[in-house]
């Protein structure tokens, strides 16, 4: 007998193979799987609230300046712009996110199993990724301007006209930080959640 021999039958000696190997809890099982679920998606629903919150103000800055400026057409009517300039996406944010809130695998549905409500999280979630990719293309340079020309035309003397090297350097500083912002953000709150439920649909798979 050599010593590798030797040595196998020792260990297995010390240790013996069961019987039979144990069965797996199939709720435990479930219950990583949500966990392991709700993590992306929590990530998601944390920009939603942002975002959501960041509208709210949006809308009462621009509704306030529209009270406040009474009888100045031109202000109105740009205060009016920028208020449906946002409602297209506030509309498909509330609409997604309702949908993948409905969705959570931590919701007990006997109706719906685990794996499909978490591929229903994960169409939504890429769904609206891409509208906001999209429309954020034009919601922020047109925004932005126009946010601009109001802070000119409202508080600085002379308006935009007087000062259109000011205006153009802070319109550009302003992109810059926003596609900084917007970069983060996508990367930590929509590129990350989505591989996360990729991968795990993808061992559903398997």
């Amino acid at each position: 007998m050599s010593v590798i021999d030797d040595l196998k039958n020792q260990w297995n000696q010390a240790n013996p193979v069961p019987a039979s190997l144990p069965s797996y809890d199939p709720s435990a099982l479930e219950e990583l799987v949500r966990t392991r679920a709700r993590q992306p998606i929590n990530r998601a629903m944390q920009y939603f609230w942002g975002a959501f919150t960041l509208q709210i103000i949006v809308y009462a800055l621009f509704s306030h300046v529209w009270i406040r400026f009474w009888g100045e057409p031109r202000i109105q009517w740009l205060c009016l712009a920028g208020l449906l300039l946002y409602l297209p996406f506030t509309v498909v944010l509330l609409k997604k996110f309702k949908r993948i809130a409905r969705a959570s695998p931590s919701s007990k549905q006997p109706s719906d199993s685990v794996q499909k409500r978490i591929q229903y999280q994960y169409l939504n979630l890429v769904s609206f990724y891409r509208f906001k990719k999209r429309y954020e293309y034009g919601l922020i340079p047109i925004s932005t301007g126009l946010c601009i020309f109001l802070l000119f035309e409202l508080y600085v003397p002379g308006g935009l006209e007087h000062y259109p090297t000011a205006a153009a350097v802070l319109y550009g500083l302003t992109l810059l930080s926003c596609g900084w912002a917007i970069h983060r953000e996508n990367r930590n709150q929509f590129e990350r959640p989505i591989d996360d439920l990729q991968q795990l649909l993808s061992e559903f798979n398997q």
